[in-house]
């Protein structure tokens, strides 16, 4: 980032040449034991992509082979894991479930990746005090499973659940199924335990009641930093009672501008349904390219209802009234099931072939309709083969998640297929909205939303992180292994050109053969 402090240059963060890995090895197996570290190549190679493998040209620029990957079993582990890498100077990167497709969780610069996973305990579910306690590692659907054993349910989880961590999704500040009702993460975290940088153990809030009246809240700080101020080993959410029952709709339209229209027009009402989803013809395409048996439509909604059954059927009733004003065809109860059922959209789409690059992209539900027909534009342009998708995050939050499918075995394609993300975020920027999200490639965004107040931001994290060695080069600074600056203009000019590219390129072909999926260029 432009005119950061010097403290902040990649030189401070650095894995040195001259310190002997073994010797890396010999102090952290004292503290986790060996069999809880490897630095073996096939281990370390195996944590230098996320759920969507980056393009392998990046290496060039950044150092995304960790040097070693480390399993620690709670949080005086990591303090003492914080406290040698402190010393040392080594970078270190926490890493969930990498569920995430932007590389948040991939090193820039080597060092010590932390693998959360290997803390996966529910430590804690309080049915008086309606919370539960999680470590870091968590699945959402192992969590929302034990939960409703218990007839309690989380607010909000992810559309990536069956991979997404907690702690994952905290560091990202999430928001996914059922924040529309029950907010987004930062709604639904009671507390954290984080190890900050020089090791301290510290939590944010209070387990029992909300953090209101009660000076800095150290909750929002964490959340959305993306492992760049400290590592979460304990998380205590608020939880709910199970409602009496979820009942989802579905409604076609001939196109998703209509169903623009039609959410729009629920979200200036007071019906409160758990989630609202839309999709586009295009997704139900590429899934009967997996020889799945879905309908030939232009879009559909899915509209996801939870409480008390006599509430819902007037708030259904009245639903229905307004999707039929927009030319919307109620579904069956069995469609809306699946739907219901298949909600993880993010699950099917990636099998549909080797790499899967996502757009996320916050808009203004008013500006829905004309940020539907940019990104099918932005689609078409690219010569791309995907979807646009999305969900409403609250009543004036339209999230879109539009994706397209690649293939990491091109490596020219794959690389280009990067701008997708790029070229959604400056339309996101166009309707009044902006991207979500910033990881190893987009933290030259962070200026254009926040402004000066990126230099606040900074300021945190000098406060909380003076040597720079949480999962460095994400968020506030941005420089390559070699130390050499990479400024925002410089990602968005190199991003552009990738633009460029693929627009050159053939378009993306997509052959489905025994289940498999195969990309020709």
């Amino acid at each position: 980032m432009d005119d950061l402090p010097k403290d902040a240059e990649s030189s401070n963060i650095k894995l040195k040449d001259q310190i002997v890995k073994s010797d890396i090895y010999k102090s952290l197996a004292e503290i986790v034991g060996e069999d809880r570290i490897s630095e073996s190549k096939l281990d370390r190679l195996l944590y230098s992509h996320d759920v969507a493998p980056l393009p392998k040209e990046l290496s060039l620029l950044f150092k995304i082979v960790p040097d070693i990957v480390v399993k620690p079993r709670n949080a005086e582990d990591v303090s003492k894991i914080m406290k040698y890498a402190v010393e040392n100077k080594i970078p270190v990167t926490p890493r969930g479930g990498a569920s995430w497709t932007f590389g948040g969780a991939v090193p820039a610069f080597g060092g010590i990746i932390l693998d959360m996973g290997s803390m996966q305990e529910i430590l804690e579910i309080n049915k008086e005090n309606l919370y539960v306690t999680v470590e870091p590692g968590v699945r959402w659907n192992n969590l929302y499973e034990n939960l409703l054993r218990k007839n309690l349910l989380v607010g909000a989880y992810p559309s990536s659940a069956p991979g997404a961590s907690v702690g994952g999704w905290v560091n990202t500040g999430g928001v996914g199924i059922g924040s529309y009702k029950y907010g987004g993460i930062n709604h639904l975290i009671r507390s954290l335990e984080v190890v900050l940088p020089d090791g301290k153990i510290i939590n944010t809030g209070c387990k029992n009641v909300l953090n209101n009246s009660s000076g800095y809240n150290l909750n929002d700080i964490f959340v959305g930093s993306e492992g760049t101020l400290g590592v979460i080993t304990k998380i205590t959410l608020k939880v709910f009672p199970a409602p009496e029952e979820i009942r989802p709709t579905s409604y076609s339209f001939p196109d998703l501008e209509r169903v623009g229209e039609a959410i729009l027009s629920l979200t200036r009402t007071n019906i409160n349904p758990l989630h609202i989803a839309f999709l586009d013809g295009s997704h139900f395409d590429l899934l009967r390219e997996l020889d799945k048996d879905v309908p030939s439509v232009g879009a559909v909604v899915n509209i996801f209802f939870s409480g008390d059954s006599r509430i819902i059927d007037i708030e259904e009733k009245k639903t229905d009234e307004i999707m039929k004003n927009f030319g919307g065809k109620k579904e069956n109860k069995e469609f809306a099931q699946h739907e219901w059922q298949e909600r993880l959209f993010e699950s099917k789409a990636r099998r549909l072939g080797p790499g899967l690059v996502v757009g996320e992209s916050f808009c203004p539900v008013s500006s829905i309709v004309d940020m539907i027909k940019r990104s099918q534009v932005v689609l078409k342009k690219l010569k791309m083969k995907g979807a646009v998708v999305g969900y409403i995050a609250d009543s004036n939050t339209a999230l879109f998640m539009s994706y397209a499918v690649t293939n990491e075995h091109k490596l020219v394609k794959n690389m280009a297929s990067m701008a997708l993300v790029k070229k959604l975020a400056d339309e996101s920027f166009k309707v009044g909205g902006r991207p979500g999200g910033f990881g190893l490639l987009f933290s030259g965004n962070l200026k254009k939303i926040h402004g000066k107040g990126v230099y606040v931001m900074d300021d945190v994290k000098t406060a909380i992180d003076p040597h720079y060695i949480m999962n460095p080069g994400k968020l506030i600074e941005n420089s390559t292994r070699f130390g050499i600056p990479l400024p925002g203009f410089a990602m968005s000019v190199g991003m552009n050109a990738m633009a460029i590219l693929k627009r050159i390129l053939p378009a993306d072909k997509i052959e489905v053969k025994d289940n498999a999926t195969e990309h020709k260029k």
